[in-house]
Order: C-alpha cells, then structure tokens, then sequence
C-alpha cells in the first residue's frame, strides 16, 4: 500500500498551479492575439478578386532577428525535456515585424494578395522572407 503524504501533494499541487499561472502569462497558452494574429485589410494570401485593383508588380522583402547563445542554450535545454523552448514567441514577433514593415511599404491605394511567407531559422538567427502580389487602385479617368 503506498503512503500519502499530505505536504508533498500540496507542494505539488501549489508548483502545478504556479507553473499554469506562468504559462499563460509568459507566451504559453494565452489569449493575446496580438501574437499571433496581424490585423489588416492590405494583405491577403487569397488571389484577389476585386476588379478595381490591378496588378503593378511582386513585393518582397526579409527580416531577421539574433538569438543570443544563452537562449539557444537554454531552449536546447528544455527541448531535451519536452518543454517548449523560448524561441517560439521570438518566431511570432518577426513574423509580425515583417508584416509590419510591409504594412508601412503600401501606400493607402495598395495591397497585397497571394502572400507567401517562408521561414527560416538557424542556430544563432531567425529570418522571415515575404513576397506577394502587389496591386494598385485602378484610378477612374473622367470624361
């Protein structure tokens, strides 16, 4: 028959909840949308099938980001024990900042359609290459 002990099951239970309270904090299982969602209306990875827009070229542009060797260290770490490593939020974040930096490329009478993302990482950095169909307003002529 095993033995109960009534402390070490409280402990236990405290870590548990501790550990749950941190992970939705700090980049676990979160509501924060911003995250992981990038709100706007100038960029689609659908075709574009609004006839007052057309085609003027192939947007493109990358971004990167540095991971120090103590978080790759570390994230290596946890990986080892099935945690989740460290650099997930930092793959969301440069996501977003190319997005963002093509947001600040359009003008208020472009956009993008059938956007293509590609994601890569290596050992001491993260880089984000993003290319799309850029469209303009059509301009109407007046008679």
């Amino acid at each position: 028959m095993k033995t109960y002990n009534k402390r070490s099951n409280k402990r236990f239970r405290t870590t548990c909840k501790k550990y749950k309270k941190n992970a939705k904090t700090n980049g676990g299982d979160n509501n924060d949308i911003a995250s992981y969602v990038f709100k706007t209306n100038q960029i689609s990875t659908q075709l574009n099938t609004d006839n007052t827009y057309k085609e003027i070229g192939i947007i493109h542009l990358s971004e990167s980001v540095g991971i120090n060797a103590a978080r790759g260290f570390i994230t290596g770490l946890a990986n080892t024990f099935g945690k989740k490593g460290f650099e997930n939020i930092m793959y969301d974040n440069v996501r977003n900042d190319a997005l963002a930096l093509l947001r600040k490329k359009l003008s208020s009478n472009q956009k993008v359609c059938n956007l293509r993302m590609d994601v890569e990482g290596t050992i001491d950095s993260i880089f984000v290459h993003i290319y799309g169909t850029l469209l303009e307003k059509i301009e109407k002529t007046q008679n």
